[in-house]
C-alpha cells in the first residue's frame, strides 16, 4: 500500500513539473501577455488629419491593434476605455490647440504616451510631461515649398515677365480661405522674396472700383497675371477653367497655375489638369509616421526613432509637404 501512495506522488511531482514547465514556456513566449493595442481618439470636428487605414495597417504588421472610438463617445471616455483595455499609447486627434485636461490626468495615470496629430499643443503643455508628443505638418510649409518652386520657375523664365517690370505679377484666388490657407500663401509669396523675386498683386475691378468676380465672363478683356496662385483643390479647379475658357494658359506667355491640395492623389489630378505645382499634405505618410512613433514608444524608445524627422524643444514633429510637378 505504501508502495502504491509513493508512486501515484511521485506521479503527481512529475504532473506538476511537466505543467510547470508548459506554463513556464507559454510564459517565455508571451502566451499570457496582453496584447498591445494604441488608442486613436477622434477630433471633436471628425478631421481625419491622417489615414487611419494606414496607421491601422502599419501597427497591425507590428501585431499591434489599433482600437477606435465608438459613435458619439467623447474624447475622454474614448481615451478611458482605450486605457482599460490596455493601451499604453494615445494617438489624439487635435481640433484646436487646447487639450482636455482629464484626458491628460488619465494618460498621466495610466503610465501612457499621449501624440497629438492635427493642431499642436502649446508649448506649456507639451513641456508638462516626458510622454507628450506632436505630430504635424505645417501649412506654412507647405508654402514655403510652392513659394521656392515659383521664385525657380520665374528665375528659369518658366514664368514669363509678361510686362518686363521684373515684379512677379500674381493673382491670388481664395475663394473661401481658413487660417491655413491663408498662411499658405503668404509663405509662399514671402519664400519668393526670400529668393530675390518680387512680387505685385493683381486684382481686377469695374468701373466703380468694386472687386470682380473670378469668372471668364467678368474677366474677359482684362490682362492675365503671370501665375496664379490656389489653395485649395476646388479653387484650384475653378482657376484651370476660367484661365482656360479665357485663353490664358495658351501662347508664347502662359499663365502659369500653382496650388496646394489635401492629399497626393489630389495633387496629381490638378498638374493633369494643367497646373504647374501642387504642393500637397500627405495623409498616408501621416499615418505610417505616427505608427512608427507608437510603436517606439511601445517599446520604450525614442518616438521619432526610424522616421527621419527631429523634434523641437517641445517635442513637435513637422512631416514635410510633398510637390506634384
Amino acid at each position: 500500500m505504501k508502495h502504491i501512495v509513493s508512486l501515484i506522488f511521485k506521479v503527481f511531482l512529475l504532473a506538476v513539473a511537466v505543467i510547470a514547465c508548459i506554463v513556464f514556456y507559454l510564459y517565455t513566449i508571451g502566451f499570457f501577455a496582453v496584447s498591445p493595442c494604441v488608442g486613436l481618439v477622434a477630433s471633436p470636428g471628425g478631421k481625419a488629419y491622417l489615414d487611419v487605414s494606414a496607421l491601422e495597417t502599419s501597427l497591425a504588421a507590428q501585431g499591434v491593434e489599433l482600437l477606435t472610438p465608438q459613435p458619439e463617445e467623447s474624447a475622454v471616455e474614448a481615451a478611458g476605455r482605450f486605457l482599460d483595455s490596455g493601451a499604453s499609447v494615445l494617438i489624439v486627434l487635435q481640433d484646436s490647440t487646447s487639450v482636455s485636461s482629464a484626458l491628460l490626468t488619465e494618460a498621466a495615470t495610466a503610465g501612457a504616451t499621449v501624440l497629438f496629430v492635427g493642431d499642436s499643443p502649446d508649448d506649456a503643455t507639451l513641456n508638462s510631461s516626458a510622454n507628450l508628443w506632436y505630430l504635424g505638418s505645417l501649412a506654412s510649409y507647405g508654402g514655403e515649398l510652392l513659394g521656392q518652386v515659383i521664385a525657380m520657375d520665374y528665375r528659369d523664365g518658366t514664368i514669363s515677365d509678361a510686362n518686363g517690370d521684373l515684379l512677379l505679377q500674381y493673382y491670388l484666388y481664395q475663394s473661401d480661405p481658413d487660417a491655413d490657407e491663408s498662411d499658405l500663401a503668404s509663405s509662399a509669396l514671402a519664400e519668393c522674396e526670400h529668393y530675390g523675386v518680387y512680387t505685385a498683386r493683381v486684382e481686377y475691378t469695374g468701373e466703380e472700383g468694386a472687386a470682380l468676380s473670378f469668372d471668364a465672363q467678368s474677366l474677359d478683356g482684362q490682362t492675365p497675371p503671370e501665375i496664379i496662385l490656389c489653395t485649395s483643390v476646388p479653387d484650384a479647379q475653378a482657376a484651370l477653367e476660367t484661365a482656360a475658357s479665357l485663353g490664358w494658359l495658351e501662347g508664347e506667355q502662359p499663365v502659369r497655375i500653382y496650388a496646394a491640395a489635401d492629399t497626393p492623389e489630389e495633387a496629381d489630378a490638378l498638374v493633369a489638369a494643367g497646373a504647374q505645382a501642387v504642393a500637397h499634405f500627405d495623409p498616408v505618410a501621416m499615418g505610417e509616421t505616427a505608427a512608427q512613433m507608437a510603436l517606439n514608444a511601445l517599446d520604450h524608445r525614442f518616438p521619432g526613432l526610424d522616421t527621419g524627422l527631429t523634434a523641437d524643444e517641445a517635442g513637435r514633429f513637422t512631416l514635410p509637404y510633398g510637390l506634384s510637378e
